[in-house]
């Protein structure tokens, strides 16, 4: 190091104190629309920007080579010691990895590690161990064989070429290892679901450099006039891309957080260029009121016995590092959005990390809805749907990345803002109690320092909501297309009380899914009363609802979800004509009972025919200009048909709906003349009514026909009295229809 770096160092490096911001009010973003999606954008990008190299599909199909492999040991401890030469831009490192055996007959382990990277040697107490290289694994050669739970340790011996950076006369050097860089810098099992329960670690560097890592800094023991070494301790799980180092000639000043109603207190690290000093006190001020604000929400920040902090590096960077997370000095990064996107990571992505990348929206749209609720608190619930609003998604790529070898999958907008609409709809669906109570519940289950997935999120919802959520899921995490409603509706005056209101609501899309399953919020503004709000539910492409007010609507002051709960193309058109007859208004018919009802339409002049436009009735039903549908029929089955309706003084009001029936079969009792499953005297007291004092007709009159002569006369009248009194033969199935 030249005797200027260290004269810089000596001034640069000196650790303030900072007063706490708790009493003042959180900077709102100075352009929501601009930095809402400004910032993630930039942000996505640069993760993305670090995967576009030749050899990414190579490391995500090695990665997920080794998941399959890598399952017979647990990392307990990784104990790493690295030393950076700047002078030489070397990093000399050994890694103690401590684990345990998960299956009996373990020989043999797989670690992943570069292969550009030089490994020196494997050794233990006794000696050293042989292994092998393929490709970026390194098989390692255990000393016996050990069976499920005993530990055996190692540690790996290697070197790699390093580069620092410069930035405004001062280097740096900071590590991004997501998602699968860990390996490039250190031999790791690079996985989210295996995550060591405890991090040691050493860093040694020119004394003129400060390093920030993860966890809590134990000490810096300074080692002559040259060096100094940098004890952390992650004394919490954590996945192996989470680790982070952050080297410069930093200004480091300090925070504090206060908690447990004042009982407890937390340091807060910030590490900063110097130039940027001033700039990031107020600007990261607002971190002991927001550590507040989100335990409140989300439970205590999970690692309140260590600290959190920020480390700057270059450009548009923003990454969680558990406990200290790596921020750039784009002007985009200090805005609250992203410094409350990056501490909610603590809880999204650091505590409960996605157990595979297809997942990754567990971590980034968690973090970006979390930005919602924290300006939702502080600003209001008009400016958190506003905030909602400006990250809609149009895409058409999937939350869920089904395809992890394609890097343009990765870090896109439907992982950060799709994903934070998702959350956002689910909250919709659901409820606040229900939705919040979900939300605990997940910060609270097995997946607490673990890993988890997106079934296994779907799975603590359907539990504390009691409802099944795979249609929720399938629609919006593993679809791509959004639903495009169309929707209008007609008013008046009801026959009984009121107003009545037909509602009709279309799907158009044309992609899957063609029905999207959703309850939809309608506020209908009323003439003489406070508006009204119904929740309900669709799930049919066309859906008539028929709604009755006690005040009447006024017009044009009926919306489709005002506050957007769902994320949706939506037209309106005014009502013409429409049926409003339902599928399930209709009655069920059965085999040769004699049927009626009515298809309704509303609108026009009343000047309607109604006429069968495709498929059929069944043989013997007919249906007339009115819409009346009658007849009886000795058919059975499924039936389909669509019904047309048009006005016919005014051109183009006109309307078509599909309707369906299932005939089903009859069970004939010869004789039952009243259909009431048994032939007794009130069959003769039915067809006595019937012929002789205009009684009804009976309803199958097959079996009024008792003695198959195919007319209703006097002679199944004495045919029937021999049956029942005089011991005759018993009655037949006639051929008589009404």
């Amino acid at each position: 190091m030249t005797a200027s770096m260290t004269c810089t160092a000596a001034i640069v490096l000196l650790t303030l104190s900072i007063p706490a911001f708790a009493g003042d009010q959180p900077i709102p973003p100075t352009d929501k629309t601009r930095w809402s999606d400004e910032s993630h954008r930039r942000l996505a990008d640069a993760k993305r920007q670090r995967l576009m190299d030749s050899r990414f599909t190579e490391k995500m199909r090695d990665a997920q080579d080794a998941m399959s492999t890598q399952t017979n040991y647990d990392v307990l401890t990784y104990d790493i010691r690295m030393k950076l030469d700047h002078d030489v831009d070397t990093l000399y490192g050994a890694v103690k990895f401590v684990a345990r055996a998960t299956v009996d007959g373990v020989a043999q382990v797989e670690v992943d590690f570069n292969d550009g990277r030089q490994l020196d040697s494997i050794a233990i107490p006794s000696g050293t161990l042989s292994f092998s290289r393929l490709n970026n694994t390194v098989t390692v050669d255990l000393d016996r064989v050990y069976d499920a739970g005993e530990q055996f340790e190692f540690d790996m011996f290697y070197r790699r070429s390093i580069y620092f950076f410069s930035f405004q006369e001062i280097v740096y050097l900071t590590t991004l290892f997501e998602p699968y860089d860990a390996r490039d810098w250190w031999p790791c099992k690079d996985r989210m679901d295996d995550k060591a329960d405890t991090f040691f670690i050493a860093i040694t560097v020119d004394t003129g450099f400060y390093v920030g890592s993860n966890g809590t800094l134990d000490s810096v023991v300074a080692s002559g006039d040259v060096w100094q070494t940098f004890y952390y301790t992650e004394h919490y799980p954590m996945a192996s891309y989470l680790f982070s180092l952050s080297i410069s000639q930093y200004q480091v000043w300090h925070d504090e957080w206060v908690y447990n109603d004042e009982a407890d207190t937390m340091p807060i690290t910030h590490a900063v260029f110097p130039s940027f000093y001033s700039y990031s006190l107020p600007r990261y001020g607002i971190l002991p009121d927001a550590l507040t604000l989100l335990s409140e929400m989300f439970g205590q920040y999970p690692f309140a016995d260590e600290k959190y902090g920020h480390a700057m590096s270059q450009g548009w960077v923003g990454m969680e590092h558990q406990t200290m997370s790596t921020m750039g000095t784009a002007e985009g990064i200090f805005e609250p959005d992203v410094v409350i996107h990056e501490l909610a990571h603590q809880w999204w992505g650091d505590m409960i990390t996605c157990e595979s990348w297809g997942d990754l929206w567990l971590n980034e749209g968690f973090a970006t809805y979390s930005e919602a609720l924290y300006f939702e608190t502080v600003l209001g619930r008009p400016f958190y749907h506003e905030y909602m609003n400006d990250m809609a998604y149009w895409g058409n790529l999937t939350v869920f990345v089904g395809d992890t070898t394609s890097y343009s999958n990765f870090f896109s907008r439907a992982q950060y803002y799709k994903g934070a609409w998702v959350l956002h709809m689910l909250r919709g669906v659901v409820g606040d109690s229900l939705f919040f109570a979900g939300l605990d519940a997940y910060a609270n289950s097995q997946h607490r320092w673990n890993a988890a997935t997106t079934e296994d999120l779907k799975n603590i919802y359907e539990t504390v909501c009691g409802v099944e959520l795979d249609y929720f899921f399938d629609q919006w995490v593993y679809g791509s297309s959004l639903p495009s409603y169309r929707w209008s509706y007609f008013q008046e005056v009801s026959d009984t009380a009121g107003y009545d209101v037909y509602l009709e609501v279309k799907q158009l899309q044309t992609t899957d899914p063609q029905v999207f399953a959703m309850p939809i919020r309608f506020r209908f503004g009323l003439v003489d009363a406070p508006d009204d709000t119904l929740v309900l539910f669709n799930d049919q492409r066309t859906q008539m609802f028929k709604l009755n007010f006690a005040d009447e609507v006024e017009s044009y002051l009926v919306q489709l979800d005002p506050l957007n709960w769902i994320l949706r193309y939506e037209t309106f058109e005014s009502w013409d004509m429409r049926i409003v007859t339902t599928q399930e208004e209709l009655s069920t018919p059965r085999q040769y009972l004699f049927y009626a009802d009515t298809i309704q339409a509303k609108g026009g002049l009343d000047r309607t025919t109604y006429t069968i436009e495709s498929g059929a009735l069944p043989d013997g039903y007919g249906i007339d200009s009115a819409g009346v549908i009658s007849g009886s029929s000795s058919d059975t089955g499924m039936f389909t048909f669509t019904v047309h309706v048009e006005d016919q003084q005014v051109v183009g009001y006109e309307d078509s709906r599909e309707f369906s029936f299932n005939l089903s079969p009859t069970t004939l009792v010869p004789g039952d003349i009243d259909y009431s499953s048994v032939v007794d005297v009130s069959d003769l007291v039915y067809l006595v009514d019937y012929m002789f004092t205009d009684g009804d007709p009976p309803p199958i009159g097959q079996l009024a026909d008792v003695d198959a002569s195919c007319a209703l006369d006097i002679g199944d009248l004495v045919y029937l009295v021999d049956y029942m009194f005089t011991g005759g033969p018993a009655p037949l199935v006639g051929c008589v229809t009404l």
